[in-house]
This record gives C-alpha cells, structure tokens and sequence, in this order.
C-alpha cells in the first residue's frame, strides 16, 4: 500500500526519524510521536514536518492548545509557500478551537485563497477539510460546509475521501438528518478494515459517532458494524475517551433492544476503560440505571453508592466535556430517593457542569438542552413542584420528539403518566416506543396499560421476573446470571411458571402468554 502523501513529504523532508513521527500520528499513537519527536528534536531545528505533526498533537488535547498556537505562529513566520499555508490551517484550526473564531476565520481565509493559487489538488482538498469542518462543527450555518465538499473529493485520495464522507456526515448531523448521516459512517467504516491500524482517526472518530447515533435513534443495522470495529486492532491510548463513550453507547444501543446480557457485559467493559473519576461516574450511573430496571435492588443500589463516590471526588470545576452529564444521570437517579440529594447534585451541575468543548458535537445543540429539562423535570416533580416539573418534562417531550429521538420522547411520555395520570401521555408513549417493545421501556409501557392476568397475577415477584425473561427467549443459565442466582434456582421458578400456565414447554409459555397479550 502507497504511503500517505503526509509520510512521503515527511520521509523527504525531515529522513527517517520524521516518517517514523508522522507514521505514529497516523495511526493513532499521539503519545508515542510526541515522546520521539522531543526525544530527536530536543535542541531545536526540527524540519517543518515534524514541527507540525508536534503542533498537531497539541491540538488533539484541550489542555495543550495553546502550545500549538504558540508553535504554529512561529511555523506561520519562518515558514513559506506550501508550509506556510499549511501552518495558517492549523493555527485557524487551532483558533476556532479554543473559541477565537475571529482569529479562526482570519487564518482559514488566508489559507484558502493561497491554497486556490498553487492548484494542488492535494493542499486545496487538505485546507477545505479544515474550513469546512470550522462552518460545519463550530459555526451557525452548516451550508457553507457543503461548498468545501466538491475540492476535498476531487484530491482523489483514500485520505481525502474519508475527509469528504467525514465532513459530509457532520453536516447532515448538524440539519437533524440523522439516520442519513448514519449511513454514510456504515459506508465509510464498511471500506475500512478494523484489523488495520491505517487511517486510525477516521475509525474511531466514525465509530464513536455511529454508536451514539444507534443509541439515540433505531439503527439496529448500525450495531454490528460498530461491534466489528470496536473487536478490531486496539485503539491506542490517546482515544481512551472515544473508546468509552463508542463502548458505553453500544451498551446502551443493545439495553433498548432488550439484550440485556451483552448491555451489561459493554457497560462493564466501558466502566474498566473510564479515563477519569468523572467519567467513571458516569459509567456507574448507566450500570445503576439498566440494574434499576431489572429490579435488581442491591446491585442498584451499590452502583449508586459507587457512582456517587466518584462523583464526589471528581473535579468538576475541571471537566469541559461530556462526562458533566453523569450530574445529570446522578440527580434523576436519585430524586425519587433523596430528592434533596438529587436537587444537589443539579445544582452541581448548573455551577460548573457545562460542555465547554468548542469541538463537542452537542455544543449549543437544543437535543443537550432537552435531557437537562428532562432530569431537572424529573428531580422538580419528586420535589413536589409538579407544575414545573410536568412544563419541563413537556418541553423535553417536544424536542426530542422533534429530533426523532423515540426513545427518550417515550420515556418523557411515561414519566409524564405518572406524575399527571393523564392517559394521553400513555398513547403517545404507545406510539413512540413501537421499536422498543423488547427494552425496559416497553415493559413499563406494558405494565400501565396491560389489563392483569389471573394466572399471571399469581406469581410471586421472582416468578413473574423469570417469565418476562422467557418470554424475551433467554435460557435459565443467561437468566441466572442476569439475576445473580444460581441456574438450579433459576430453573426451579420456571417450572412454577410453566404449571402456572398449564403448559409443558417454553414455546408453549410464550405462546400462551401472547394469546393473552400479556406479552
């Protein structure tokens, strides 16, 4: 395979040791180039190249941005022709970034126009990428991202045909069409192999957002193209975030299918990967969720009790991501227990919990307002303001329902039930959860509007849990181990339900039960 024109520009600039940098940037290996390229240019001097490469490192972490401004102006200064453009690139990057879209849209300018003289395909496509990904990411008018599409394709590259697909689902994202957007990722990860580390960013950038789109909306033929890449070559260390989050979604994605075993088994895996406290609250807080709504008190309630350690000694005043939201998930997990508790815990989040990372996808988006009026609706309504409460959960309702979010809407709806008695919020719950029958939204749905079987009503609470966990077609080992008790017990209860029935088999017993419509 041809090396990229990156490393081959490397290779002739710099020798070696600067392919050697460039090839671990594009597979991924931040860390590692950096550590080699202050390990070969300690003293200074370093070619063009490779100063870039360390610029765009820097960019990569939050923290670091303003090192690569500081390095980029000086590349801009000393460097000429190509380079120089290269440099303005980076550095508008850079700019728009940290939220300096004046400076941003200075440099990004500057580039383009110099990049349209030179008429190379390959540098017209690089900077359109950037200004593109700036309108589309970090500005208020995604059509102006389109007008970048046409020059990034015509470079005809493999990278720059990533870069197109890439930019192309940013912006669908961004006009709210987004199943279209997930089946340019599925096309965009089918061409790529999980196995090879090439091309690296794109995989993982692409599978991150994929997952959260199979979790938010019914993509179930998007589910097995994420697992493919997330079972592919290791991530490197320096995507630990979008490890957990894609790992974390797809947990979430597999629970509304009611695959309870393999949510449980993706919502461990991402709580081992949690970079940090204030993820790893977050992760708690999901596994305290799903064990809430199999009944599975103790196991809900040592989650709580994990997830509220780590949030209390998590530096909130320093997280400028997405794992604030784990406030969120903690208050709505609690306000039915300690509301007062729970009220803390938003206001925890309204003083310092914001998304303040320009790059993030939900920043300013009206989907991120609608789950904070729906928790904050949640905690107000166990706090007795059941008028604010129901406004807020109203309001979170419309959006989501508005943004196709079905799930979310229909739980809404259910909440609303609840606190209001209103059987309209349960035919519009009916109406949204239609995908979702196997989740335990469904189950919920189901026991509101299901009218009580004599036979079904007899079981014991353990009993009629075994029986909804038959009837979704799980064996007594699998239920055993969701439930956390032995297959000898587990299959004791299912011979009580089957002769509560009157039926001698499985198929039987959920053949029975669908006659009834309990199921």
């Amino acid at each position: 395979m041809p090396k990229p024109q990156s490393l081959r520009s490397a290779a002739s600039k710099g020798g070696a040791r600067v392919a050697e940098i460039a090839e671990l940037f594009e597979r991924g290996e931040y860390m590692q180039a950096a550590t080699l390229y202050d390990d070969v240019f300690a003293g200074g001097n370093a070619p063009f190249d490779a100063a870039a490469f360390r610029a765009r490192i820097h960019m990569r972490r939050t923290g670091e941005l303003p090192k690569a401004i500081s390095l980029l102006n000086r590349l801009r200064k000393s460097a000429s022709g190509a380079e120089r453009i290269r440099a303005q690139m980076l550095l508008g990057d850079s700019y728009a970034t940290v939220g300096d879209f004046k400076s941003a849209d200075t440099e990004l300018r500057a580039a383009w126009e110099a990049a349209k003289l030179t008429k190379d395909k390959h540098l017209i496509a690089e900077v359109a990428y950037r200004y593109g990904r700036r309108y589309t990411l970090l500005g208020t008018d995604p059509q102006l991202g389109r007008e970048f599409l046409q020059p990034i394709r015509d470079a005809g590259s493999a990278n720059a045909r990533l870069n197109a697909l890439h930019l192309e689902s940013w912006i669908l994202f961004r006009e709210g069409r987004t199943h279209e957007q997930a089946r340019i990722l599925m096309q965009m990860l089918q061409s790529l192999d999980p196995d090879d580390p090439a091309h690296m960013e794109h995989r993982v950038r692409g599978t991150q957002t994929l997952a959260a789109l199979a979790r938010e909306f019914y993509l179930p033929e998007a589910i097995p193209i994420v697992e493919r890449q997330l079972g592919g070559a290791e991530w490197p260390v320096d995507f630990t975030v979008a490890l957990f989050q894609a790992t974390k979604a797809v947990g979430w994605a597999k629970a509304l299918q009611g695959d309870y075993f393999n949510a449980f088994r993706y919502l461990r895996r991402s709580a081992l990967a949690a970079p940090n406290l204030a993820w790893q609250a977050m992760a708690l807080c999901d596994r305290a969720y799903l064990a809430q709504t199999r009944e599975q008190d103790v196991w809900f309630q040592q989650e709580l009790s994990d997830a509220e350690e780590a949030a209390d000694a998590a530096q909130w005043e320093n997280c400028a991501d997405e794992a604030v939201m784990a406030l969120l998930g903690l208050a709505e997990l609690l306000a039915p227990i300690d509301a007062a508790k729970a009220s803390e815990y938003l206001a925890r989040f309204r003083e310092g919990g914001s998304i303040r990372t320009p790059r993030a996808l939900m920043k300013d988006d009206p989907r991120l307002e609608a789950m904070i009026e729906y928790s904050t609706g949640v905690v107000d309504a166990h706090l007795g303001n059941r008028k604010s409460g129901t406004a807020r959960l109203k309001a979170a309702l419309e959006a989501f329902e508005a943004f196709g979010m079905e799930w979310r809407a229909g739980r809404a709806a259910l909440r609303l039930y609840d606190f209001s008695k209103k059987r309209a919020y349960l035919a519009t719950a009916e109406r949204l959860l239609h995908h979702y029958g196997s989740s335990w939204l469904g189950e919920e749905l189901r026991k509101r509007t299901r009218t009580p079987d004599t036979r079904a009503a007899g079981l014991t609470p353990m009993q009629d849990k075994v029986f909804r966990l038959i009837c979704q077609g799980l064996t007594n080992a699998e239920i055993a181990e969701m439930l956390g008790l032995s297959p000898m017990t587990i299959a004791n209860h299912a011979k009580a339900v089957l002769k509560a029935f009157s039926v001698s088999s499985r198929h039987a017993l959920i053949a029975e039960a669908m006659r009834r419509k309990i199921i």
